[in-house]
């Protein structure tokens, strides 16, 4: 490999790495903006900012385990998600923190990021870098899904009603469409 990739698969490494950081720090600021009334009580639809919460932080467990999977050379469960099941998911991991308060949820968003940042230690500058690579897509994934939530609560707080698309029509849909 010559030394030019090397750099420039390191280059998008940092790259994809400080947009995770970015999106992530909008999701926390928009959360922190917002008044503690809107924790439990409906914010956007029927869900409060804990059920917002709660998904972000389950989707990027998912993604860490299948990060986990692929350097144990396993298929990731994941990459066969159903997307008709999207809905589901959603409703099932917010029921699955239905009964823990806020700040663990919170807590859960905050610390999943460290697991995250572990896990792609151990990933090479080009599987990360590569574009439609699974590594790559995964990661794209979690900036897509931070980046939608961060619009959607942006656009609430500004007293707006509906926020305008920002990726792909769905985060799973991403990340399950590279094969392996």
């Amino acid at each position: 490999m010559a030394e030019d990739d090397v750099r420039s698969f390191a280059d998008e490494r940092r790259r994809l790495l400080s947009r995770l950081e970015m999106e992530r720090n909008q999701v926390i600021r928009n959360v922190d903006t917002c008044r503690i009334r809107d924790i439990d009580r409906p914010f956007i639809g029927d869900w409060s900012l804990k059920d917002i919460v709660g998904p972000v932080a389950s989707w990027e467990a998912e993604v860490v385990s299948s990060l986990r999977e692929l350097r144990e050379g396993r298929r990731p469960a994941l990459l066969d998600f159903d997307q008709a099941k999207l809905d589901e998911w959603n409703n099932d991991h917010v029921e699955r923190k239905r009964d823990l308060n806020f700040w663990s949820v919170f807590e859960q968003l905050r610390g999943g990021r460290g697991r995250l940042l572990e896990e792609l230690a151990h990933v090479s500058d080009q599987d990360i870098a590569t574009e439609g690579n699974v590594q790559n897509r995964l990661v794209l994934s979690i900036i897509d899904h931070d980046r939608e939530h961060w619009h959607h609560i942006a656009a609430r707080l500004a007293g707006m009603e509906g926020v305008r698309h920002t990726g792909p029509e769905s985060v799973p849909e991403e990340a399950t469409s590279t094969t392996i």
